[in-house]
């Protein structure tokens, strides 16, 4: 299993220079938006099989529609199984009425899931591996209930098949998109909140303490009321990864269905978001670089990303933290790119709020970076 490389001795002299802790952020996601339900039979969904809708949905149970499911993320449907996910922060839900609900998956193990239910989390489950069923709640007052499942790891760990919603003493029931909006992250760690959950700055990197539920894309989203596809890997850049590597940098990952997947080369058919956003750069400038190298590849992500959405408006991160010289690089891309529908988001940290694993943001600095890209996307776009 590949690991992001973040040394502690080196995240310890790094953060003695708070433009270069940050250095150590990397992490990507993406996410396909509302995708319709999965069919009911014997008070579950499952996943089934079939093809896909325009926004992401796919068949489920034979010929049945996913009418039932709320999905975001990018779903590889191919399989009878059921679709199979790997990116972080990949949600599914569904309204149901009942005892209790579980969820059956397949795949990886070690994958976190937080748990939500009617809107608020109530914990998570880990997955043992194979097939499993989990429970996700029940003893609750009768009527309907919303229940929703979120992939706190990135893509590394491993893919998930989702089998059925397995609902006691009742079904799944219709309702209605929980999405307003459509958003897509492209991103580097900090996306997919490697260590959010970590005690303080001084402990490595683990699944437990990574949570893309809590990073700052999710946070935004949820304020926005917008579907979150996150394409975010720890350690990946635009022209070069954390140490100055160049194995799979993010533009080549951006194109996959599943994240370790080469040959799952993703439908953008399939999800337009209205807006995305594109946090990198912070592993670009972990080593020697030049302006010219990062604005050419810069642009080239630019260019992608209008391509594949034309109406688009895309919103590029920047952080202080970098210094005003590589802080300029974004700036500079942006020019270079000329369209007045590409605008950069300053990020400013306060290390009083607290770190992460690795130098990695914690709750109280993710949730504010949030609160910060929801409002600039407001102010923009009039949401």
């Amino acid at each position: 299993m590949k690991r992001p490389t973040c040394p502690r001795s080196l995240a310890l002299g790094l953060a003695l220079l708070l433009p270069a802790a940050l250095a150590l952020a990397a992490c990507g996601s993406s996410s396909d938006g509302d995708g319709g339900g999965a069919g009911a039979t014997g008070g579950s969904a499952s996943g089934g099989s079939g093809g896909s809708a325009a926004q992401g949905g796919g068949g489920a149970g034979g010929s049945e529609p996913l009418e039932l499911l709320h999905r975001a993320g990018r779903f590889d449907d191919s399989s009878p199984a059921g679709p199979v996910f790997s990116w972080s922060g990949t949600s599914l839900g569904a309204r149901w009425q009942g005892d209790a609900v579980g969820v059956h998956l397949a795949g990886a193990a070690d994958i976190w899931f937080e748990i939500v239910l009617d809107g608020a989390s109530t914990g998570a489950f880990v997955t043992t591996g194979g097939d499993a069923s989990y429970l996700l709640a029940g003893g609750l007052p009768a009527g309907e209930h919303d229940i929703e499942i979120v992939r706190r790891n990135e893509g590394f760990f491993g893919d998930v098949t989702f089998v059925a919603f397995d609902v006691t003493g009742g079904a799944l029931v219709p309702s209605p998109s929980p999405y307003r909006h459509r958003l897509e992250f492209i991103g580097d760690s900090v996306t997919c909140g490697y260590g959010v959950l970590g005690p303080d700055a001084f402990c490595s990197f683990s699944g437990d303490t990574e949570s893309a539920y809590l990073s700052y894309a999710a946070i935004a989203a949820r304020a926005l009321g917008a579907s979150a596809p996150l394409v975010a890997y720890s350690g990946k850049g635009v022209f070069q990864n954390y140490g100055g590597d160049q194995t799979e940098l993010m533009p080549e990952l951006y194109l996959r269905t599943l994240t370790n997947d080469p040959a799952s080369s993703w439908d953008f058919a399939r999800y337009t978001p209205e807006a995305v956003v594109v946090n990198l750069g912070s592993n670009d400038f972990s080593v020697a670089i030049t302006e010219s190298d990062f604005v050419t590849a810069y642009v080239g992500l630019l260019a992608a990303v209008r391509g594949y959405y034309p109406a688009a408006h895309v919103f590029c991160v920047s952080w202080e933290s970098w210094g005003a010289t590589a802080q300029g690089y974004v700036a500079a891309a942006i020019a270079a790119f000329g369209d007045a529908a590409v605008s950069e988001v300053p990020f400013v940290v306060d290390a009083n709020d607290g770190w992460g694993c690795d130098y990695h943001p914690g709750q109280t600095m993710q949730a504010k970076l949030g609160a910060e890209l929801a409002s600039a996307i407001q102010a923009t776009l009039g949401w």
